[in-house]
């Protein structure tokens, strides 16, 4: 298992749509093929649907219990003391981008599945219903045109995981918008510019040259974009040292935004009892084709109208010259945290650790959304650092077998549920 997952971590899968004639990019259709291929050699049953998805299936009967997840992974970004691809074991820990997020899970997965398959033959025993590994190929880009093509075309999947949240599980997650605020540059005060790698990762640093042809830089620290007040925003840096320079733009970034990450200067501040307050990441800036563009990472609360939210917004940014173009809403999750599903899934975590407490909500986005009745489960452990979306991100060789350990079980018990 770990060494596989050091081949899978050693492909390089950030999503890049169309890329060598590729739906999301030869990384990520690399690491589906491989994925695929491992599957098929433990004696999974596999599906590669041109490269916009694919599956690995085990067992028989009509039900299909689905565990949801992603080959793609973000951008390596800085602060590595290791390759971010290269898979290296030191101390006790696993090092690449995707390790946890969520290449590695994924793949313990697939192990957790494999070894329940063998155990049902070993005592002679069927499995009557299909376990699903699906594997996705462009969430982080926020897109899920993988997961669209999946429910378009595909069974639907009678209930199941992503290994791709916290435990002791997730009941419920924040909406996501995620938006442009595009300005021309003609009277901005820009040349050129450049800030951040994606729209959900805090941006550590940005660069620009200013229509009179100073140059400057800032640096942050980086994060995960859910969670802004967890880092330094490279591009906000940015703009408050150029609004002191009397830069339009970065005025109007600091008016709309500045440090402020909850949206009160856009109106849209608020927050609710099971996911708290609503978030702001401006996660990407570029200065190309004449325009300015910000890009912002908006987490709301279950309980907010997504269209109200974006009208308010788009008021706010529209009194600085700001256009946003379309935004397509990622809409909350609630699950019931008594279903009987989330009760099979906190048992097997339970079980292995002890911990009693009560499933979660968040701000990030996962695959539970994708579909009706997945429940964000791990593989993140309470108390435990989390480096996904940043430098050095790894898992500990004991967790992997841990998360072996819990994932087999949890689907043990989703199995032989009634």
């Amino acid at each position: 298992m770990i060494k596989h997952l050091q081949e899978l971590l050693s492909i390089e899968s950030v999503a890049n749509h169309g890329e060598n004639g590729t739906p999301y990019g030869a990384g990520p259709a690399k690491a589906l093929e491989y994925m695929l291929t491992l599957c098929e050699q433990l004696g999974f049953r596999t599906k590669n649907a041109e490269g916009r998805y694919g599956y690995a299936e085990i067992g028989e009967g009509k039900e299909i219990i689905g565990v949801l997840g992603h080959l793609d992974v973000v951008p390596a970004g800085s602060g590595w003391d290791y390759p971010p691809f290269g898979g290296t074991v030191d101390n006790g820990r696993l090092y690449g981008r995707g390790a946890l997020d969520d290449k590695g899970p994924m793949l313990i997965s697939v192990y957790a599945a494999h070894d329940l398959a063998r155990e049902y033959a070993e005592k002679g025993k069927t499995m009557h219903k299909r376990i699903r590994l699906i594997f996705g190929q462009t969430e982080e880009n926020g897109d899920w045109y993988d997961m669209d093509a999946y429910v378009a075309e595909e069974e639907k999947v009678s209930y199941g995981f992503t290994p791709d949240g916290d435990f002791p599980a997730i009941y419920c997650e924040k909406g996501i918008l995620v938006m442009d605020w595009v300005l021309p540059r003609n009277g901005s005060g820009l040349r050129s510019g450049e800030g951040g790698i994606a729209p959900n990762v805090v941006p550590d640093s940005c660069s620009v040259v200013t229509e009179d042809g100073a140059a400057y830089e800032t640096t942050g620290k980086t994060g995960h974009g859910a969670a802004p007040w967890n880092g330094v925003n490279a591009i906000t840096a940015m703009m408050k040292l150029l609004a002191e320079k009397n830069i339009p733009v970065a005025k109007a970034y600091m008016a709309l935004m500045g440090e402020d990450v909850y949206g009160e200067a856009l109106g849209v501040a608020c927050a609710s009892a099971a996911s708290g307050r609503l978030s702001v990441n401006a996660g990407m800036l570029r200065v190309e084709n004449d325009t300015v563009r910000f890009t912002v990472d908006i987490r709301y609360p279950e309980d907010q109208d997504a269209d109200a939210l974006v009208e308010t917004i788009r008021r706010a940014v529209a009194a600085y010259g700001f256009e946003i173009p379309p935004v397509h809403p990622m809409r909350p999750v609630y699950l019931d945290k008594k279903g009987t599903v989330m009760q099979q899934l906190l048992k097997a975590y339970r079980d292995e650790t002890g911990d009693l407490s009560e499933p979660l909500a968040i701000g990030g986005g996962t695959y539970a959304r994708a579909m009706d009745h997945i429940i964000a489960f791990g593989p993140n452990f309470p108390g435990e650092e989390n480096r996904e979306h940043q430098g050095n991100e790894y898992i500990t060789l004991n967790n992997m077998e841990r998360l072996r350990r819990i994932y087999r079980e949890a689907l043990r018990n989703l199995l032989e549920m009634a």
